[in-house]
């Protein structure tokens, strides 16, 4: 999956779980916006020149991830979002796009070091137009929805009446 297809499934995730959950502070949106804008930070091994998908593309580099924001979150003072609010939007920023990156054709470790096992749903190929695209229209529908009926407390088709 591409970078428009990662922050689309992310978007969809994120803001489709906050929808059902009626989840609706300004943290939380805060929070989603974060795990949407990280949900391509798996894919820094790209810009590194390391090998794709072994080191950044598993459970220890979630771990890492979420440590990480988490202590900068900590640190960086932002009202009501600390080290726990961090962890959960690395680990789940680096988690949704394995998910993404798991229904392309190319094997990787998502489990290491718990497992070593290869895994590939092999649904498309990453640099599927047509399924990015797709992607980052249904992530972008379901934050609308989300904006406009959970967040601001209005309905589709409010008529003000």
């Amino acid at each position: 999956m591409n970078r428009e297809g990662h922050f689309g499934m992310a978007m969809a995730i994120v803001f489709g779980v906050y929808s059902i959950l009626d989840v609706k502070s300004i943290d939380s949106i805060f929070l989603g916006f974060l795990i949407v804008g990280l949900s391509t930070l798996p894919d820094i091994d790209l810009a590194l020149e390391i090998a794709h998908r072994k080191y950044t593309h598993n459970l220890a580099a979630s771990i890492i991830a979420g440590l990480l924001i988490g202590v900068l979150l900590e640190s960086g003072g932002v009202e009501g979002l600390g080290f726990l609010e961090g962890f959960i939007a690395g680990f789940t920023a680096v988690w949704i796009h394995i998910l993404g990156d798991l229904m392309t054709y190319m094997e990787f470790q998502p489990l290491w070091p718990l497992s070593k096992r290869k895994m590939a749903f092999k649904l498309f190929k990453s640099s599927n137009k047509a399924v990015n695209r797709a992607m980052a229209t249904l992530g972008t529908v379901i934050l609308l929805y989300y904006l406009l009926t959970d967040f601001y407390g209005a309905s589709i088709g409010y008529t003000g009446g």
